[in-house]
């Protein structure tokens, strides 16, 4: 009885240290056809291939990739306000440790690494699936892990690196440090690079909706940049902008010919929902008359910016732009999608990184491809740190709105306590650059601890 009660207690912690609380959600945490026998799900192709869906449609059945990661970041950071311009804790960054939406993302977070791990681990004992596919199946997994932790990472510093689904082994994991989880992102996806297939055409479909190749050099870009590796970072930018024949950036913005319509040629990886033609986005988070508004307003772009004028909207009476770059809401056209990874942020890596690497004509280049989409005039400017300071503002203005990129480059860069220590109405210390640790991963695992400026 005491192994038996040892082991409950595992489960029960490992649960909450997802953020979970009862069966219904406990379910949740399993890929979809989890009712089977895990010898049965690894028999055959074709329920393989289900279980790694399912991992991507984990990413959607909570809110975190699809609206919390867009708006709370934009909030904490000098990007969004509310429309109402009341003031909330994401505005004045005095986020509680018992935060519900906080909670949520750890939440959701986890539960997509589950899915994974449990994939990689069901795949790597079978021995009657397809070798290659199972190669894929892996790869894709270990992209998604990467992904999920990037994003942990960022928002809470040190975090639990869970890579095995034994319960009695994770349930009370401490938090490892901010470098072993990079270290493991860049291994995950150095080994997805050389699994994962170079087009989509190795799917069942040729929707932009699974990783490839190019996806896993587009996050390993991102991370390289983030570690301040300039070389690696303008290199993998490189391997996918370099892949003209599938990545072009588009002509002419218009809500018919934008970077979040499905599969346009921008597009490295989108995530669809699954039953619906929307994306949540356009539907709910930024839709018409929506929630939020943008801080800098029309003060953000330049005379003719063609994002002012096809990525926000006026909001009526006032000077306010509200974020508008899904115009799909509940209809049908033009068809959405999630858009995680697109071709114009491999464009601002590379660009910073050349800037990094004294490459002054390469990053100028780099910089007007992103303003000539724009119907903007290409940049003069020679010095170095001007250079910087343009690329920090064309990242905002191509970016907003979208997954979290200005909180993080605030952070990153080292201009947090500057740029957000002097706006009206944050109660800005250093210690908000992270996100409390949920209190109730931390009342199940004791070993969790609480980052600085939380209780």
């Amino acid at each position: 009885m005491k192994n038996n009660s040892i082991k409950y207690t595992y489960i029960f912690s490992f649960f909450l240290l997802m953020g979970l609380t009862g069966c219904d959600e406990m379910l949740e945490v399993e890929i979809p056809i989890s009712q089977l026998e895990a010898e049965t799900i690894y028999l055959s192709d074709a329920t393989a291939e289900a279980t790694v869906n399912g991992i991507y449609q984990s990413m959607v059945t909570g809110l975190t990739f699809v609206n919390t990661i867009h708006y709370m970041p934009g909030e904490t950071s000098d990007e969004l306000i509310l429309r109402s311009q009341l003031t909330d804790v994401y505005n004045t960054n005095e986020i509680i440790e018992t935060d519900g939406s906080v909670s949520s993302m750890w939440t959701d977070f986890y539960k997509t690494i589950y899915n994974a791990n449990k994939a990689i681990e069901g795949l790597n004992t079978s021995t009657t699936l397809s070798a290659d596919k199972t190669k894929r199946w892996i790869a894709e997994a270990k992209f998604v892990r990467a992904y999920c932790y990037f994003y942990m990472t960022n928002l809470w510093g040190d975090v639990p690196l869970i890579l095995i689904t034994d319960i009695e082994k994770t349930a009370l994991a401490p938090r490892n440090t901010q470098t072993e989880i990079y270290n493991q992102i860049v291994l995950d996806l150095t080994e997805a690079t050389n699994d994962l297939p170079v087009n989509y055409s190795n799917y069942t479909s040729t929707q932009r909706i699974r990783a490839t190749k190019w996806a896993a050099e587009a996050l390993l870009a991102r991370v390289n940049l983030y570690l301040g590796k300039w070389t690696e970072a303008a290199t993998h930018a490189s391997s996918v902008i370099n892949q003209t024949a599938t990545y072009k950036m588009i002509t002419g913005l218009t809500a018919n010919n934008s970077p979040f319509i499905a599969d346009n040629t921008e597009a490295i990886l989108q995530i669809p929902y699954f039953n619906l033609a929307y994306a949540y986005e356009g539907a709910g988070l930024f839709g018409a008359g929506g929630k939020y508004i943008l801080r800098k307003g029309a003060t953000l772009f330049e005379t003719g910016d063609a994002r002012k004028t096809n990525w926000t909207d006026p909001v009526t009476g006032t000077t306010f732009l509200a974020p508008r770059k899904y115009k799909n809401a509940y209809v049908a056209t033009p068809v959405e999608r999630s858009t995680v990874l697109r071709l114009a942020e491999l464009y601002l890596i590379r660009a910073e990184a050349r800037v990094k690497l004294n490459d002054i004509t390469g990053a100028q280049e780099d910089i007007n491809v992103i303003r000539n989409r724009a119907l903007l005039g290409n940049t003069t400017l020679t010095d170095p740190n001007q250079l910087l300071d343009l690329i920090a503002l064309e990242r905002e203005r191509e970016l907003f709105g979208e997954f979290g990129h200005r909180w993080f480059d605030l952070k990153r860069t080292g201009k947090a306590d500057e740029v957000l220590g002097s706006i009206t109405g944050k109660i800005w210390t250093s210690t908000d650059k992270l996100y409390p640790i949920p209190d109730g991963a931390r009342r199940s695992n004791p070993f969790l601890g609480q980052n600085l400026g939380y209780n």
